[in-house]
């Protein structure tokens, strides 16, 4: 059975770590240039400052997915508390029926009870290396979202 929880960075952050490297390989674009190295001790800070939102998807004991969100007020509408989705994933092996829908679902009750108002989030638009679309617009479409603006990227360092 599938249990969803908040849980503290601190106390799942071992078993997400065990996790971030099919992570980043399944939609890390320019893997090369740009390696994963999180910042742990911003992370940290984030949660003693109450800023961090971890929710938990658990199949029995095991961590099958997670979604972290930055909680605070939008520098431009600082009245309105807002979570800004950072880090979403379901295992390969847990994503099935409606897993990742159920996943933002919980993450918008969750959210809504500590206060927060607007949920932002990207997705990747690319194709990743086992040649599936890493799209998940059509779930938040499926769940209410409304595409807000667009980002682009442009390498400018030397390699």
């Amino acid at each position: 059975m599938t249990r969803y929880g908040v849980e503290a960075w601190s106390a799942v952050l071992p078993e997400m770590r065990s996790l971030w490297e099919a992570h980043f390989r399944e939609v890390a674009l320019e893997q090369e240039r740009v390696p994963l190295d999180p910042d742990l001790e911003t992370y940290a800070r984030l949660e003693q400052a109450g800023a961090l939102h971890v929710l938990t998807m658990r199949e029995g004991r095991v961590l099958a997915g997670y979604l972290v969100a930055l909680v605070w007020p939008h520098l431009h509408h600082r009245g309105t508390s807002h979570a800004f989705f950072d880090l979403y994933y379901v295992r390969p092996a847990y994503r099935r029926w409606t897993a990742g829908i159920r996943l933002f679902r919980e993450a918008e009750r969750t959210l809504a009870a500590r206060g927060v108002r607007r949920m932002i989030a990207g997705t990747k638009i690319h194709v990743g290396p086992t040649g599936r679309s890493l799209d998940v617009g059509p779930i938040f479409r499926r769940l209410g979202w409304v595409e807000m603006e667009r980002q682009f990227g442009k390498w400018i360092g030397s390699w």
